[in-house]
């Protein structure tokens, strides 16, 4: 059975993921994180209430929708080991009550494995590199059950606030780093950087 799944990167604040959803009418979507840290002039309260709608989608459709966590939604739970640019204090303001956070994190995970005709898929929002799961003594299955934490900061074995080393996390790798170091036997999607090209992709996923 043919499945309809849309991927959507960055949303930044933007509403455009309402949109897109109506138009295509997918089976599953997923979300690639950065919900917030506008680059386009949209308020702290625009963004989180934009976010607020998201988490209501991912509600109503518990089972079709992928929420993934990116460095800017870390970032704005007031992790420290997240700080980087793009901070809204009345977002941070928001993101970091306890019973806020509790909600985002329960709805939302850091990577999502599947398979498509045999070929295996893990979707992030920067990309997983094989030092990185060396250094965090992580498995690819095991991501998920782990609590946010330095590991998922770009304070690892080395400072890197860019993201360039090879052993960056999956929030945080950039893609010459990811496209050299990533974890083998495993197609990649991912956000976090922008490239040329159209967004969102879409795949059609056969069951």
């Amino acid at each position: 059975m043919n499945k309809k799944t849309i991927i959507l990167g960055d949303i930044h604040g933007r509403t455009i993921w309402k949109d897109i959803i109506e138009k295509e009418q997918p089976d599953m979507v997923i979300f690639l994180g950065d919900y917030v840290s506008t680059h386009d002039n949209i308020s702290g309260d625009d963004q989180f209430t934009n976010l607020v709608e998201i988490l209501d989608y991912k509600e109503v459709n518990k089972d079709n929708c992928i929420l993934l966590r990116g460095n800017h939604d870390t970032q704005h739970l007031g992790y420290y080991w997240a700080s980087c640019s793009g901070l809204f204090h009345t977002v941070r303001n928001y993101m970091s009550d306890s019973s806020f956070k509790e909600e985002f994190l329960y709805k939302t995970q850091w990577v999502y494995t599947t398979s498509v005709k045999d070929e295996k898929y893990i979707f992030s929002h920067a990309g997983v590199s094989k030092e990185w799961l060396k250094w965090a003594q992580f498995d690819i299955q095991d991501i998920n059950n782990q609590q946010p934490s330095e590991k998922f900061g770009f304070n690892g074995p080395s400072w890197d606030y860019c993201g360039e080393s090879e052993a960056q996390p999956c929030t945080w790798i950039r893609p010459m780093a990811l496209s050299c170091h990533a974890v083998e036997g495993w197609n990649q999607v991912v956000g976090h950087t922008p490239v040329t090209g159209n967004c969102p992709a879409s795949l059609t996923m056969e069951n």
